[in-house]
């Protein structure tokens, strides 16, 4: 073969270095993922031997690759990866570990930044407060996924498995370290109010403290995103300031569905929204490079309002809560 002429198993060799985390060293990395000496690992990733195909499995596997990748300069030609959701409450406890295990490995990038074009609140937020993150585990499970056992059960009779509780609350807390940047509409926080709206309208709460306890906590979750517009950094849930940086725009376009990029230096991945709140991925560069471009002439359109435009900020968290307050005083009025 000629000394220039790339095959599979350079290509290979290159994607892999540009997607592991930048704090791991890669040939120990595949000596203890294979089971062969780093001797072995450091031949393999300068190609002088070749990979098996059950060792690029493996390593496929393990650095979240699809070997689709190899196949970047398919553009027509796109694969995801996407969580299997059933009605069944250990798919939804699966979908967690996936969404936590992503977040783990985003975090271990030194540069990584997460970016959200946000139809609906980040998914994270909705982790960031107990009695809201029951509501929306109880109405994805129940009125999404039909989960047997949630069926015929109001909101209160509903018991969320604490495993998938710590897996919720760790997925927030790990999406509190690293650096983001959401782009929000005025009716991002709309379809959260209306589905709360929904369970008392359809009586699936039993008592009106109920809601109410629900309403309150969207706006307490609500108040941390508005803490981090001001400073410019993320928080806990425990209201503590992490070294991460945020930064929200508000766009007057419409986004049209839930869209993620993350990057990291050489390295990006996409998730696109489907099925309401589940994601599918995919590492493909085309993909990546266009949906990059979106992002970036979303927020060429939007206004910033970290750290500055404070009066437009204040607006845009002033709606917010007279939005969940009309939905207050509407279950009052209803009881």
């Amino acid at each position: 073969m000629p000394k220039n002429e790339k095959n599979f198993q350079s290509l290979w060799n290159e994607i892999l270095t540009a997607h592991a985390p930048s704090n791991i060293s890669l040939a120990r990395e595949i000596s203890e993922l294979l089971d062969i000496s780093q001797d072995s690992a450091y031949r393999r990733l300068r190609n002088e031997t070749d990979y098996t195909l059950d060792e690029a499995a493996k390593i496929a596997n393990h650095f979240n690759l699809p070997l689709e990748a190899l196949n970047n300069g398919l553009h027509a030609t796109v694969s995801f990866k996407t969580n299997t959701l059933s009605n069944q409450q250990e798919s939804y406890h699966l979908y967690l570990e996936n969404m936590l295990a992503n977040l783990k490995k985003v975090n271990q990038f030194e540069t990584a930044e997460i970016f959200f074009g946000a139809e609906d609140i980040p998914v994270f937020y909705h982790y960031s407060c107990p009695i809201l993150m029951k509501f929306k585990i109880i109405y994805w499970l129940k009125s999404l996924l039909l989960v047997p056992e949630f069926q015929n059960k109001n909101f209160e009779e509903i018991e969320i498995n604490n495993e998938m509780v710590i897996l919720a609350e760790e997925i927030f807390k790990t999406y509190s370290k690293i650096n983001s940047t959401e782009v929000w509409t005025s009716e991002t926080v709309l379809s959260t109010v209306k589905q709360i709206r929904f369970y008392w309208d359809a009586g699936f709460f039993s008592s009106i403290s109920s809601v109410i306890d629900v309403l309150n906590d969207l706006e307490n979750a609500m108040k941390i995103v508005q803490k981090q517009a001001e400073t410019g950094h993320k928080f806990s849930s425990a209201g503590n300031m992490t070294s991460a940086t945020s930064k929200l725009f508000v766009s007057d376009v419409m986004i049209g569905t839930n869209s993620i990029l993350i990057t990291a230096g050489v390295f990006k991945a996409s998730f696109i929204s489907y099925s309401t709140f589940n994601f599918m991925q995919t590492l493909n560069h085309e993909f990546n490079r266009q949906n990059e471009q979106w992002m970036n002439n979303l927020i060429s359109r939007s206004t910033l309002i970290s750290t500055v435009a404070e009066k437009q900020r204040n607006q845009f968290f002033k709606g917010i809560y007279k939005l969940i307050d009309e939905h207050r005083q509407y279950v009052k009025d209803s009881n």
